[in-house]
C-alpha cells in the first residue's frame, strides 16, 4: 500500500467539502464502497459534519488549514483480502501513527480507479481542547504504519522512505508516484541506482573540482540551495538533496573534507546521463517499441514548440498594432470624452483579439494532443494498446511491481480548457458590445461589472466539477445598482462587494476580502492596492525612468503649433488682460488693436 498527503491550500480547506467528496454526495455513491466517521459525538454522517466545522470554528487563531487529507491506495490483488472490519483498523493505526486517535476524523473507501483507496478527513482541531495538531515528518510515520500493516494483513510490500537512509535508500513518495503515472526511471531512482559508483569516486576527491569532475560523469553537478547541498541533472530537469544520497555527502562533511564550496570551471562531457528509461524489463517487446515512441515524442514536442513560438508571436503582433493605434489617438485633437471612450472602445477590441488569438492557438494545440495523446512511456503503451497492440498490452503489464496510486480528486476533464477559454471569450465579446452601444458612462460600467462577476461565477461552476472542496463564493452572487450607479454585490457567504467604478469596497470578514481581491483584478487588473476595506487601481509615483502619461510631450500642441507657422515662442506677442497674461496669436488680432 501507498500512504500520502493531499495538500491542500489554507484558503481551499472546507472540512465539509471534503466529507461530501469522501461520501460521493455529488455522484450518489457510483465510487464509493463504504464510509464512516470516528472520533464525533453524533450518530449520522451527516451531523458528524456539522459537529466538525463546529469543533474548527471554535479555533479562531489558527491561520492554517484545519483539515489534514490523507489518502492510502491498496494493489488490485490484495482487494480479496480487504474486509470493512479490516479498513476500519488499518485507518485507527494510521491514526494512532499521526496522533489524530483522539480527533476527529470522517473516512471512506472509493473504487473508481484500477487501485481501491481509502480517504481520510482529519480534524486538526482538538474536539475538547481546540487546539491545532499538525504530525512532523509525517511521511516516515505513514510508512511505518504501511509497512506494519501489510505485515500484519499479509499484503504485497510496497517501496517506501525509511529514517534509516543509509541502510536502506528508497526513493520517496513523489519520485514513486512519477515513475507509476509515466513509466519512467525518476530521476532520484537514477541516481541512487549509481550511488556506489558515485560513492567510489567520491572517496579520492581531494578538492572541490576532483568531486565536480567525479560527478560529471554520470550528468550530474553539485551546487549549493538553502542550507545545504542538492545534486542536479546536467542534461536536463531534475534535482535531489546530497544528504539523501549518502549523509558522507552532506554539506557539513563535504566542507570539512574539502574547505568552502566553489563551483566548477572546467566543462565535462558526462558518459552517462539520466534519460528516463524506461522501468518495465528489457525484453524484446519494449526494445523495438520504445525508438517508436521517442521517434513520435520528438515530433510531438517539436509541434507544440513552434505553436507556442507562433501564439508568442501573435499576441506580441496585437500588441503592437494597438499600441500604435493608441498613440495615434494621443496624437489627435480630439475632447477628452472623446479620447476616453475611443481609448476604452481599443482596449476592448485588444483583449477580444487577444482571446480569440489565443482560443486558435489552443486549439491547434489540442489538435497535434489528439494526434499525438501521450506526453510519456506509459500514455504511448496505453494509447498503442487501444489500437489493439498486443504487444504494448503486455508490455504495459510486464511490469509485476507496479506502484500505481490512485487518482486524487482534482483531475480535470477532456475539454476543461475548452469550457474556460469560451467563458472568457464570451465575457469580452459581451463587453464589446456595451462598450458599442449608446449607453451612458456610468450605466456602461455597472453593465460591464456585472458582466465580470458573471464570468468569475462562471469559472468557479467550472472549476467545482474537478475539486469537490473548492469554496463557493460567487456561485449564487447577487447583484443591485443603487441611483448612483453603484453597484451592490451579495455573495453567498453574506458579504457585500460595492463597485463605485474607480474604487471597490468590501465588508470587513476574511472571506469577503478574498473574494474582493479576486474580483478587483478581474476589474482592474494584476496591479491593485488595497487600503482597509477599499481596493482600487495601483498608483505610480512618476520619475524619470517611469514616464507617465502625464509627463510626455503634447504632440498634438506641438503639432497645431507648426501649423499656424510659429517658429519660436520667444517671437510670439504677450499682452495682459486683466490679471491674466495671454498669448497674442495671429488668430486673435481685431481692427481696433491694429493702431
Amino acid at each position: 500500500m501507498i500512504a500520502k498527503r493531499i495538500n491542500t491550500k489554507p484558503g481551499n480547506d472546507n472540512s465539509r467539502q471534503l466529507g461530501l467528496y469522501i461520501a460521493d454526495a455529488s455522484h450518489e455513491g457510483e465510487k464509493l464502497l463504504f464510509a464512516w466517521h470516528e472520533g464525533c459525538l453524533s450518530e449520522t454522517y451527516e451531523v458528524a459534519l456539522i459537529e466538525i466545522e463546529a469543533t474548527q470554528g471554535m479555533n479562531t487563531r489558527c491561520q492554517g488549514g484545519k483539515t489534514y487529507h490523507l489518502m492510502v491506495s491498496f494493489r488490485p490483488e490484495d482487494e480479496a483480502k480487504l474486509t470493512p472490519e479490516s479498513m476500519r483498523d488499518i485507518e485507527a493505526a494510521f491514526a494512532q501513527a499521526l496522533g489524530f486517535d483522539e480527533h476527529q476524523r470522517l473516512c471512506g473507501v472509493h473504487r473508481n480507479t484500477n487501485n481501491m483507496h481509502l480517504h481520510v478527513a482529519y480534524n486538526m482541531i482538538h474536539p475538547e481542547k481546540f487546539t491545532k495538531y499538525e504530525p512532523f515528518r509525517d511521511f516516515y510515520k505513514l510508512a511505518e504504519a504501511c509497512r506494519a500493516m501489510e505485515t500484519k494483513y499479509d499484503l504485497v510490500i510496497d517501496n517506501g522512505v525509511s529514517p534509516d537512509r543509509e541502510s536502506s535508500p528508497q526513493i520517496d513518495q513523489r519520485a514513486a508516484s512519477m515513475e507509476a503515472h509515466s513509466g519512467e526511471q525518476s530521476f532520484q531512482s537514477y541516481v541512487l541506482e549509481h550511488k556506489g559508483d558515485i560513492l567510489k569516486m567520491l572517496e579520492g576527491a581531494e578538492n572541490w573540482q576532483e568531486l565536480h569532475t567525479a560527478l560529471a560523469g554520470h550528468g550530474l553537478e553539485i551546487k549549493p540551495r538553502g542550507n545545504g547541498l542538492v545534486v542536479v541533472n546536467t542534461t536536463g530537469k531534475g534535482a535531489i538533496k546530497a544528504s539523501t544520497i549518502d549523509r558522507s555527502i552532506s554539506k557539513k562533511r563535504l566542507t570539512d573534507r574539502l574547505g568552502e564550496y566553489s563551483a566548477s570551471i572546467i566543462p565535462m562531457t558526462p558518459n552517462k546521463k539520466y534519460d528516463q528509461k524506461p522501468i518495465q524489463p528489457r525484453s524484446e517487446e519494449r526494445t523495438r517499441l520504445y525508438p517508436h515512441y521517442k521517434k513520435l515524442l520528438e515530433e510531438r514536442n517539436s509541434q507544440l514548440g513552434i505553436l507556442k513560438q507562433q501564439a508568442i508571436t501573435g499576441l506580441f503582433s496585437i500588441r503592437e498594432r494597438h499600441s500604435k493605434q493608441r498613440k495615434d489617438i494621443e496624437q489627435r485633437i480630439l475632447p477628452r470624452k472623446t479620447k476616453s471612450n475611443l481609448r476604452q472602445i481599443l482596449n476592448v477590441e485588444e483583449r477580444l483579439a487577444r482571446e480569440k488569438e489565443s482560443a486558435t492557438g489552443q486549439d491547434r494545440l489540442q489538435e497535434v494532443r489528439e494526434r499525438y495523446p501521450f506526453h510519456n512511456w506509459n500514455g504511448y503503451l496505453k494509447w498503442q494498446s487501444q489500437q489493439g497492440n498486443a504487444t504494448a498490452l503486455e508490455v504495459l503489464r510486464s511490469r509485476t511491481q507496479s506502484n500505481d496510486p490512485a487518482t486524487a480528486p482534482g483531475e480535470k476533464p477532456a475539454d476543461y480548457y475548452q469550457s474556460k477559454r469560451q467563458i472568457k471569450l464570451n465575457g469580452v465579446k459581451k463587453e464589446q458590445q456595451l462598450v458599442a452601444s449608446n449607453l451612458t458612462a456610468k450605466h456602461r460600467g455597472g453593465l460591464i461589472a456585472i458582466t465580470r462577476m458573471e464570468q468569475l461565477a462562471a469559472q468557479e461552476t467550472l472549476q467545482q466539477t474537478i475539486e469537490m472542496n473548492t469554496p463557493k463564493m460567487f456561485s449564487g452572487v447577487r447583484h443591485t445598482i443603487d441611483n448612483n450607479g453603484i453597484v451592490i454585490f451579495t455573495l453567498p457567504s453574506g458579504g457585500t462587494i460595492r463597485d463605485a467604478g474607480k474604487k471597490l469596497h468590501f465588508s470587513l470578514d476574511k472571506a469577503t476580502q478574498r473574494a474582493a481581491l479576486i474580483y478587483g483584478q478581474a476589474r482592474f487588473g494584476k496591479h491593485i492596492q488595497l487600503i482597509d476595506n477599499t481596493i482600487e487601481r495601483k498608483k505610480y509615483e512618476r520619475n524619470n525612468r517611469n514616464r507617465t502619461r502625464d509627463n510626455q510631450p503634447h504632440f498634438a500642441g506641438i503639432k497645431q503649433i507648426y501649423q499656424n507657422g510659429l517658429r519660436k515662442l520667444s517671437e510670439l506677442n504677450v499682452v495682459r488682460f486683466g490679471k491674466r497674461t495671454k498669448m497674442l496669436l495671429p488668430d486673435h488680432a481685431r481692427g481696433d488693436m491694429e493702431r
